[in-house]
């Protein structure tokens, strides 16, 4: 099957069941990393957090850019994400996250939270593209005692909804996922969706890769050092994929206001084309 078709096909299923499954997307290499860099912040916040039941670390390419840069920009999540919605791919968050044991005696069968994702709405019984997109990645094989994920296959499509003192219980037509280490569970942000208590007697690891539409606001700042040499990299390089993914889009008035008047998807690629070749028609100046 060629990698057109693939996508092709995982395009479908995504848009019918709301998310799709890539496996074995990080290796075994980085998601020790990604475990190590969640321990250290962790310990530099220490005291920071009274009896958490989470620990969140937000802004986390700022904090450690040349381990999260590569994760943020891999190409298999973005041109994804862009064949979802268009080359208009933002960084909305990147997040690091640990879940330690849950306390007191918590029911096999319990629920986190049902939710649906930042910038999503009440589906309306029709597909529509999503202003987000969640890249979820845990950093150990998750089963019963660490917590499967829990989604509801088509909730992004059908107006599902959960009433008040039902968010932490079983839904009907729910499904456990139970992806393994470096795999990457990948959600439409109308995806009713929700994690499971932790009952393993270690911290379950869990990594965000939140991406948004480019003329949305985004919730991480990239006005800090590091972003800042990432952005100025980017620029030289004539990168505009890279310069969305960091709240850089210089093409998102007239690509915005294009008139519409020919079908999204071929657009959508001119316009990665251009974008390709201005970044070799700059590396090829960079070369002379």
């Amino acid at each position: 099957m060629s990698g057109d078709t693939d996508r092709a096909a995982r395009l479908h299923a995504y848009r019918r069941d709301g998310y799709t499954r890539f496996e074995s997307l990080f290796d075994t290499a980085t998601v020790r990393a990604l475990r190590t860099e969640m321990d250290r912040l962790e310990a530099t916040h220490e005291g920071q957090f009274a009896q958490p039941r989470s620990w969140w670390f937000g802004n986390v390419l700022e904090r450690s850019p040349a381990l999260m840069w590569p994760i943020v920009a891999c190409d298999e999540l973005v041109s994804f994400a862009e064949a979802v919605f268009g080359p208009f791919v933002q960084l909305d968050n990147l997040t690091l996250a640990a879940f330690p044991p849950a306390e007191g005696d918590t029911p096999g069968n319990a629920v986190s939270g049902w939710h649906r994702d930042r910038w999503s709405h009440m589906p309306n019984g029709q597909y529509e593209q999503p202003l987000a997109v969640n890249a979820i990645c845990y950093l150990q094989d998750l089963d019963d005692a660490n917590g499967p994920l829990r989604i509801v296959p088509d909730s992004h499509v059908e107006p599902v909804t959960v009433e008040p003192g039902d968010g932490q219980q079983p839904l009907a037509g729910e499904q456990l996922i139970y992806p393994r280490a470096g795999d990457v569970v990948f959600t439409h942000n109308g995806l009713l969706h929700s994690g499971t208590p932790n009952r393993s007697g270690s911290k379950r690891y869990f990594m965000s890769i939140y991406y948004n539409h480019s003329w949305l606001k985004h919730t991480d700042t990239f006005d800090g050092p590091n972003c800042r040499q990432l952005i100025d990299w980017a620029r030289a390089r004539n990168d505009h994929r890279a310069l969305r993914l960091l709240g850089q889009d210089d093409h998102l008035q007239a690509r915005g206001n294009s008139g519409f008047l020919r079908p999204d998807e071929e657009r959508w690629k001119e316009w990665r084309a251009a974008d390709t070749d201005a970044l070799g028609a700059s590396a090829a100046a960079n070369e002379n």
